[in-house]
Protein backbone atom coordinates (compact mmCIF):
# COMPACT_ATOMS: atom_id res chain seq x y z
CA UNK A 1 0.00 0.00 0.00
CA UNK A 2 3.00 2.39 0.63
CA UNK A 3 3.98 2.25 -2.84
CA UNK A 4 0.83 3.64 -3.98
CA UNK A 5 2.53 6.85 -2.15
CA UNK A 6 6.25 6.16 -2.51
CA UNK A 7 6.71 5.52 -5.89
CA UNK A 8 4.65 8.73 -7.41
CA UNK A 9 7.33 10.65 -4.75
CA UNK A 10 10.27 9.28 -5.91
CA UNK A 11 9.10 10.43 -9.59
CA UNK A 12 8.18 14.15 -8.37
CA UNK A 13 11.56 14.22 -6.41
CA UNK A 14 13.21 12.85 -9.53
CA UNK A 15 11.90 15.12 -11.97
CA UNK A 16 11.66 18.20 -10.08
CA UNK A 17 15.10 18.12 -8.91
CA UNK A 18 16.36 17.41 -13.12
CA UNK A 19 13.55 20.87 -13.60
CA UNK A 20 14.84 23.00 -11.24
CA UNK A 21 18.47 22.14 -12.37
CA UNK A 22 17.67 22.98 -15.73
CA UNK A 23 15.92 26.01 -14.65
CA UNK A 24 19.25 27.10 -11.91
CA UNK A 25 21.78 26.82 -15.08
CA UNK A 26 19.23 29.15 -17.61
CA UNK A 27 19.53 31.66 -14.87
CA UNK A 28 23.53 31.21 -14.35
CA UNK A 29 23.72 31.31 -18.34
CA UNK A 30 21.55 34.39 -18.70
CA UNK A 31 23.66 36.46 -15.93
CA UNK A 32 26.79 34.97 -16.86
CA UNK A 33 26.86 33.73 -19.95
CA UNK A 34 28.35 30.65 -21.59
CA UNK A 35 31.41 30.55 -19.07
CA UNK A 36 29.15 30.99 -16.25
CA UNK A 37 27.40 28.29 -17.30
CA UNK A 38 30.19 25.75 -18.15
CA UNK A 39 31.41 26.42 -14.59
CA UNK A 40 27.75 25.84 -12.99
CA UNK A 41 27.97 22.48 -14.79
CA UNK A 42 30.71 21.38 -12.45
CA UNK A 43 29.31 23.20 -9.56
CA UNK A 44 25.69 22.58 -10.03
CA UNK A 45 25.16 21.47 -6.34
CA UNK A 46 26.34 25.41 -5.66
CA UNK A 47 23.85 26.40 -8.33
CA UNK A 48 20.92 24.30 -7.50
CA UNK A 49 21.06 26.13 -3.84
CA UNK A 50 22.22 29.40 -4.87
CA UNK A 51 20.84 30.64 -7.87
CA UNK A 52 17.00 30.08 -7.20
CA UNK A 53 17.48 32.33 -4.11
CA UNK A 54 19.09 34.85 -6.52
CA UNK A 55 16.91 35.17 -8.60
CA UNK A 56 14.19 35.70 -5.80
CA UNK A 57 15.51 38.10 -3.89
CA UNK A 58 17.37 39.99 -6.73
CA UNK A 59 14.15 39.99 -9.46
CA UNK A 60 11.30 39.04 -7.48
CA UNK A 61 10.86 35.72 -9.24
CA UNK A 62 10.15 33.18 -6.08
CA UNK A 63 9.05 30.29 -9.12
CA UNK A 64 12.70 28.85 -9.30
CA UNK A 65 12.85 28.41 -5.19
CA UNK A 66 8.90 26.81 -5.50
CA UNK A 67 10.02 24.32 -7.98
CA UNK A 68 13.21 23.27 -6.66
CA UNK A 69 12.42 23.06 -2.55
CA UNK A 70 8.30 22.92 -3.66
CA UNK A 71 9.11 19.70 -5.17
CA UNK A 72 11.38 18.21 -2.24
CA UNK A 73 8.87 19.32 -0.03
CA UNK A 74 6.23 17.46 -1.87
CA UNK A 75 8.11 14.26 -2.44
CA UNK A 76 9.30 13.91 1.05
CA UNK A 77 5.19 14.06 2.05
CA UNK A 78 4.59 11.27 -0.38
CA UNK A 79 7.29 9.23 0.97
CA UNK A 80 6.70 9.61 4.65
CA UNK A 81 2.68 8.61 4.11
CA UNK A 82 4.04 5.74 2.10
CA UNK A 83 6.19 4.58 4.87
CA UNK A 84 3.90 5.30 7.10
CA UNK A 85 1.59 2.77 5.54
CA UNK A 86 4.47 0.20 5.41
CA UNK A 87 4.83 0.31 9.32
CA UNK A 88 1.45 -0.99 9.67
Amino acid sequence: MGAIFKVPGYIVYFLGGLWGLFICLAIVKAKLGIIGLIVGLFLFPVVLYLAPWYVGFADGNWMPVMVVYGSGIAAMILIGIGSAFDKN
